[in-house]
């Protein structure tokens, strides 16, 4: 629903899936992870935000585009 149907609505061959011979494009979610929200650690351009200090539960731990991580803690 949140994948597949949006990929193939705007015409995106092999996105959407992790059927053999697509796109590796994966995000790795841990809902359990406990953090801590810094500001000026943010990739943000604007530093402005009333969530700076806030303690946190859910992060992204990794990112996987086209089967290469971008992104990863």
């Amino acid at each position: 629903m949140l994948s597949t149907n949006p990929a193939r609505l705007i015409g995106l061959t092999g996105r959407g899936t992790l059927a053999k011979g697509s796109y590796a494009d994966v995000t790795i979610f841990d809902p359990k992870k406990h953090w801590t929200f810094e500001a000026s650690k943010s990739l943000s351009k604007s530093k402005n935000t009333p969530f700076d200090g806030w303690q946190l539960t859910g992060k992204v731990v990794a990112t996987i585009v086209n089967g290469e991580f971008r992104y990863q803690i």
